[in-house]
């Protein structure tokens, strides 16, 4: 109770929920702190004629405390936890490595006493983040950085503030109206969409009259539209939805509203949601904006033929026969996702395995649904790379003011392939769309067409480009192969997308693009 209220968190009483509860530790922080700082506000205006407010104010002022109680504080926290320690037949690992830091502090007194004295009298922000500031600290000046300080430290400050609330805090305690300071759990609503051909029916909650193409000539022309919300017996509550600027202009550009859903919204606030998807030309949605901000990462020597090299996500998923480097905003994307495959499924996947063998039900389908959510997030990477790179690729083009983009003609197929190769076919960014895309968003901007063209791509990978040599791969070693012809050490990516650049190439015929919508 006392390390609960000095630092609006018990890490003692989070395990005890944890254990009773079978929940996940960060909703019961949620709840504590939370509590805490609801039984905060409660004691401020309940007893402000019997205590300061400073006593009463949360993670901000402590009672004043000399060295001669911090002192003492730390004997009575090693004796106490010594004596609780020889009652027991055998000490865990954890439990000598908790006493060994307890028994540094009382070494290291004289330095570690005038900084928790300083601590406790000087107001913090926050007195869980600063504590933990404090044995980083205090490790560090004992020459043991790598120490972790932070639960000896806690128990030191609260065997030495203990005299100071041992009578106050339980008494505010018991006298708190407990239903009006617990906050109660939020309870989910459904979703509900609504699209537009129901907006116009009377039964539904949501009405609107007019069909799609009503709704883009209102909101062209004053920027907003209005639905209602029919109750029983009263009147109907009209709402207004006023449309971004971003949207009006990509309405005034041709594009038409296409779906107009009204959702309901998410706890705690539960505001609606309102969802808008527009269809149209290419054309309505352009914008050069990514491209720009991409042309500070890329040199500026002029090429009028460029190859590129598609590989597995990494930094090199795209290799050009020049010398041009990643984006770190992709960088970043990729190694997000291999963190995740690497590593996070992986570990989620021993853990499912390992509940289903115990028969634990709630814990296997706790883990299914945490993977389900890491699938679908890795997903949305992959979409988002998909996004980002026809503007990467276009400002290549834009900066080397370049005339023909040369790229490999893959009809790559992951079935019947393992392991590393199956991988790498499946988190790579080869649609043609993407290759469409950048040679249009080029071409507008430098203005002159830009030419796509494929080129046969047996051997590029395997055929040194300067020598004629062949290249062997090693296993697990994919970026770099020793040349037999002259000994080089190549990089087959690079050296891939200059053999690209050189092959003699199929011309793609004209293509419709933009397309009709989107």
């Amino acid at each position: 109770m006392i390390e609960w209220f000095i630092f609006g968190r018990s890490p003692y009483t989070e395990r005890s929920f944890e254990n009773f509860w079978r929940l996940k530790r960060r909703y019961i922080i949620n709840l504590l702190t939370s509590t805490r700082a609801q039984t905060d506000s409660y004691w401020r205006k309940k007893y402000r004629t019997l205590y300061t407010s400073e006593f009463l104010q949360l993670n901000t002022h402590l009672p004043q405390c000399p060295q001669t109680e911090v002192l003492q504080a730390l004997d009575d926290a090693l004796f106490y936890q010594q004596y609780e320690f020889s009652l027991l037949s055998q000490l865990t690992k954890n439990q000598k490595e908790f006493l060994k830091k307890l028994q540094l502090l009382k070494k290291e007194q004289n330095i570690v006493v005038p900084f928790l004295t300083s601590w406790i009298n000087s107001p913090q922000p926050s007195r869980w983040k600063s504590l933990k500031k404090l044995a980083e600290q205090l490790a560090g000046i004992i020459s043991k950085p790598s120490q972790k300080l932070f639960s000896a430290v806690r128990l030191i400050i609260v065997f030495a503030l203990f005299d100071h609330y041992m009578q106050s805090v339980p008494q505010l305690v018991k006298a708190l109206p407990i239903a009006n300071v617990v906050p109660l759990p939020f309870k989910r609503k459904k979703k509900g969409r609504l699209p537009i051909k129901l907006l116009m029916k009377k039964e539904n909650v949501i009405t609107r009259k007019g069909n799609a193409q009503e709704l883009t000539d209102q909101v062209k022309k004053q920027g907003w539209t209005s639905f209602g919300f029919p109750q029983q017996g009263k009147k109907r509550i009209s709402a207004q939805v006023h449309f971004p600027s971003k949207v009006l202009e990509y309405l005034n550009n041709g594009a038409n509203i296409k779906i107009f859903q009204v959702s309901g919204g998410h706890a705690p606030s539960y505001k609606p949601r309102v969802d808008v998807v527009l269809e149209g030309t290419y054309d309505c949605f352009y914008s050069s904006m990514l491209l720009h901000r991409y042309l500070s990462y890329i040199p500026g020597k002029k090429t009028s033929t460029i190859g590129v090299d598609i590989n597995r996500l990494g930094k090199y998923m795209v290799v050009f026969n020049t010398v041009v480097p990643l984006p770190p905003d992709l960088l970043d994307l990729a190694a997000h996702y291999n963190h995740l495959s690497t590593k996070v499924i992986g570990e989620l996947n021993r853990g499912f395995l390992r509940k289903r063998k115990e028969y634990d039900v709630h814990g296997s389908c706790k883990l299914k649904g945490e993977l389900n959510r890491i699938y679908t997030r890795r997903s949305r990477i992959l979409r988002e790379i998909t996004r980002l790179l026809p503007h990467f690729l276009a400002a290549v083009l834009v900066k080397k003011k370049c005339k023909i983009l040369k790229i490999e003609h893959l009809t790559a197929d992951p079935t019947g392939t393992k392991g590393a190769l199956a991988k790498a076919i499946y988190t790579m960014p080869d649609s043609l769309f993407i290759y469409k895309k950048a040679v249009w968003l080029a071409s507008i901007e430098l203005g002159y067409d830009v030419r796509l063209q494929m080129v046969n791509p047996c051997h590029t990978s395997t055929i040194h480009h300067k020598c004629g040599g062949s290249l062997t791969r090693q296993q697990g070693k994919y970026d770099f192969a020793p040349c037999k012809k002259c000994g080089q050490q190549v990089n087959t990516h690079a050296n891939a997308a200059q053999n690209i650049a050189s092959l003699t190439c199929i011309v793609l015929p004209p293509d419709p693009f933009p397309s009709s919508h989107v």
